[in-house]
């Protein structure tokens, strides 16, 4: 009986082109992604309300809606979710448009290279998994915070015991580089 350790990773591929869907599913899926495709913008915003999605890959050109205006939406309704552009536009104003209005993680061009868009993909939900970790030790080291202040403000005597300690080991210390500087 094997046992996935790993949590679900879902991906929402956006691209008006069906074949390009196709190959996007197919590859991911194959990767072990769970993905989910829409050829528009507004269904892809609807998707956001049903499904929890880590990663998003939109094309740029889509009618009704870019990928660079959808990328936006993503990253003020879902700061969490990163998000790829992908296109065969070769106009570098996109690049930079897309980095600094959508802060895409990446931007990958078609025709892709399935091998560089799994590593892609990888280190995408390495970074997921950083900055997971890292919310959840700064929430840790808060509530810890907290907690110390908590007990500061209820017993003022323990903060002026460990001060007096720290103060005295503190002055050991000067003492001893003194002596072992003489």
């Amino acid at each position: 009986m094997a046992v996935d350790l790993l949590p679900a990773r879902t991906i929402l591929v956006v691209d008006d082109e069906l074949p390009v869907r196709l190959a996007l599913t197919r590859v991911l899926g194959e990767a072990g992604y769970s993905v989910l495709g829409t050829d528009s913008g507004r269904e892809a915003l609807e998707l956001f309300e049903k499904h929890p999605i880590d990663l998003v890959i939109s094309d740029h050109h889509m009618p009704e809606m870019s990928g660079i205006d959808l990328l936006k939406l993503v990253r003020v309704r879902h700061p969490h979710v990163v998000r790829i552009i992908l296109t065969g536009d070769k106009d570098p104003e996109l690049t930079f448009r897309s980095i600094n209005e959508g802060e895409v993680y990446r931007f990958i061009k078609k025709p892709w290279d399935n091998t560089m868009l799994r590593v892609t993909i990888y280190f995408a939900f390495e970074t997921i998994q950083l900055e997971e970790e890292n919310r959840r030790l700064v929430a840790a080291l808060r509530r810890q915070m907290n907690f110390l202040k908590d007990l500061e403000r209820d017993f003022p005597y323990l903060a002026a015991l460990t001060r007096d300690e720290d103060a005295q080991l503190l002055l050991a210390e000067a003492d001893l580089v003194q002596t072992s500087g003489s």
